[in-house]
């Protein structure tokens, strides 16, 4: 057999060293992942001409006037023209304006408080009836509120998404910060490692992935936020560029406006996980994609 093999210019399995071994497993592991993602872009794929079929089909059988619902060409080729030429490219960079840093004072907050709920108990048992009475109550309520103390500006912009998007990154850094294996913290105490450097050696690598997963939620929660606080106090931005179209029977402009919020949504939630896998290969969560 090992004649023949060789004849054929293959080499047994016993003669293939450790080495080449691993680059083949390397190289079909490489080839899985591709064809994975091939695959999965497939299914995207016919999600979303399912959904352009489901869409035509009701106008062309009359379910929804097509005056209020146009083709998806059309929206989408209003879209392109009006972030090209138009208005909505200033309405997005100006919601991009106060999302953004928003959701950043979310972040560093957050990820303070939950920190030091997690290492204080006694603080966090103080502190408990006050979160779960706040955390329950819809930003949207706060508006008049905010309104009233901060009136109509980024500074109540920034209140209104801060405040929303806080608590995925609270909750989360806590989780994280708690499930730290105690083993960890215990090696560090016997190599004689101080307190302030076990927490930022051992106990801030490990709840990073799930700081990392509250802020990917959270940068959802401060876009939402931050288009309806636009709506509803007219500030610049996607959310009042909203209002106008509509208010103005632009229905084309409404749906382009709208088909480019959910782009947004989506090209933010692909950054996050984007840095993440980049910045966090070792999280379970990564190391499975």
């Amino acid at each position: 057999m090992r004649g023949i093999a060789q004849s054929m210019g293959l080499a047994p399995v016993s003669m293939i060293t450790p080495g080449a071994r691993g680059r083949m497993s390397g190289g079909l592991s490489i080839r899985m992942k591709i064809l994975s993602r091939v695959v999965n872009l497939g299914k995207g794929a016919i999600g979303i001409a399912v959904t352009v079929a489901i869409w035509e089909a009701a106008r062309e059988l009359g379910f929804v006037d097509p005056r209020d619902l146009p083709s998806a060409v059309a929206i989408v080729g209003v879209a392109v023209a009006d972030l090209w030429g138009g208005d909505l490219s200033h309405a997005v960079l100006a919601t991009i304006g106060s999302w953004a840093p928003g959701l950043a004072i979310a972040a560093v907050a957050g990820a303070v408080a939950g920190i030091a709920l997690a290492l204080l108990p006694r603080l966090e048992i103080a502190t408990r009836p006050l979160l779960e009475f706040l955390r329950p109550i819809p930003s949207v309520a706060l508006i008049p509120v905010a309104l009233l103390v901060l009136g109509i500006g980024l500074q109540m912009q920034l209140f209104m998404i801060a405040f929303a998007s806080i608590w995925p990154i609270l909750f989360s850094t806590k989780t994280g910060v708690e499930g730290v294996d105690p083993r960890f913290v215990e090696t560090g105490r016997v190599l004689h490692i101080g307190r302030t450097a076990r927490i930022l050696r051992i106990v801030l690598p490990a709840m990073l992935p799930s700081f990392a997963t509250g802020l990917r939620t959270a940068s959802a929660i401060a876009l939402v936020v931050a288009i309806t606080v636009e709506m509803l106090t007219g500030q610049a931005g996607i959310g009042s560029y909203i209002e106008n179209v509509r208010l103005n029977g632009l229905i084309a402009e409404m749906w382009a406006s709208i088909f480019v919020t959910g782009v947004l949504g989506y090209l933010v939630n692909t950054l996050f996980m984007t840095v993440e896998r980049a910045v966090m290969p070792w999280s379970t969560e990564n190391r499975d994609r």
